[in-house]
């Protein structure tokens, strides 16, 4: 199971009600913590379709999700097609889904390893905190909040085209 967006929440309430100094500290924690639980849902899904795509540095593995993978489907695909297994017009179907799921996964990850950089790394750039919420290089709490949502979202696409074609 994974703890990290629980643990998230409980550092955006603590942001919310600390002071100022405190709550930033809080507050990039969070958004470090969300990045995380959509990184690691991620590689678990890279490592479902190649072991090796699992130890990918993280700024490589959204070119992995819009290139690799869909080559890596194409080829199966291909097979499956020679063989009479599978029609043209249901292979270019899944080609379509798995590309649109991983272009997505792919935009999240890089909008979220931003925020996580500069969370880590840009102390200068404050967290902003409004009324009802903040956020982190123009980036929301709710926003990073969704990221393993719409990332598992996704990836259950990718994972039932790949169980279709005996992928994995």
């Amino acid at each position: 199971m994974n703890f990290l967006p629980r643990v998230a929440e409980h550092l955006c309430k603590a942001a919310r009600s600390s002071n100022a100094g405190e709550a930033d500290a809080f507050g990039r924690s969070a958004f470090n913590r969300y990045y995380y639980a959509a990184y690691l849902s991620t590689r678990d899904l890279l490592a479902v379709i190649d072991g090796a795509w699992s130890r990918t540095p993280h700024s490589n593995i959204p070119s992995i999700l819009e290139d690799d993978l869909r080559k890596r489907f194409q080829r199966n695909l291909k097979r499956l097609q020679d063989k009479g297994l599978i029609s043209e017009g249901k292979a270019k179907s899944l080609v379509s889904q798995v590309s649109a799921a991983g272009s997505e996964i792919a935009s999240i990850l890089r909008i979220a390893y931003t925020v996580r950089v500069t969370a880590d790394y840009i102390p200068e750039e404050k967290v902003i905190f409004e009324p009802t919420t903040f956020q982190l290089a123009t980036h929301t709490e709710a926003e990073a909040k969704n990221w393993l949502q719409r990332v598992d979202r996704n990836k259950s696409i990718v994972l039932n085209a790949a169980k279709e074609i005996g992928l994995v």
